[in-house]
């Protein structure tokens, strides 16, 4: 997969289930500005939601980094739990990306199993091969819409 040059950020305000800590958006502003400028990507902007909810789809800031331009490689967020905490939840909006050609990045490198699902798609020869595979495939039906 291509190292992403231009992207979008998303935070919210994300609850650390069992406390009554936040992760606030702020916090992860910084990060992801951080992050973009360590890894040299051009930052278009941060879209952000009130707060963390299952229903994470629905958000209004989420569905602006769903419409935005072609011109954007990757969606860029702190950590995956600003979306989701759920496999289940997070894989519909994956392959929106793919559809779009775009990556999801975490700028935090956190080792639990949702993180590491999505660093391992977007890293490395596998990787590489399994994305190329799933583009063919949304290329395909695509292609099967238009006709």
């Amino acid at each position: 997969m291509n190292k992403p040059r231009k992207a979008i950020g998303y935070v919210c305000d994300i609850p650390i289930l069992g406390t009554d800590l936040v992760i606030g958006k702020d916090f992860q502003k910084q990060r992801i500005m951080d992050y973009a400028r360590r890894e040299n990507i051009a930052l278009a902007g941060i879209y952000e939601d009130e707060k963390y909810r299952e229903d994470f789809m629905e958000q209004p800031g989420v569905k602006s980094v769903l419409a935005s331009g072609p011109d954007i490689d990757a969606v860029l967020v702190e950590r995956v739990w600003s979306l989701s905490r759920k496999r289940k939840e997070l894989e519909p909006f994956i392959r929106l990306l793919d559809k779009k050609r775009m990556q999801l990045v975490c700028g935090s490198y956190l080792w639990d199993c949702l993180s590491q699902m999505v660093r391992h798609r977007y890293l490395g020869a596998l990787a590489e091969r399994q994305h190329d595979a799933a583009l063919a495939v949304v290329e395909k039906k695509q292609g099967k819409e238009a006709a």
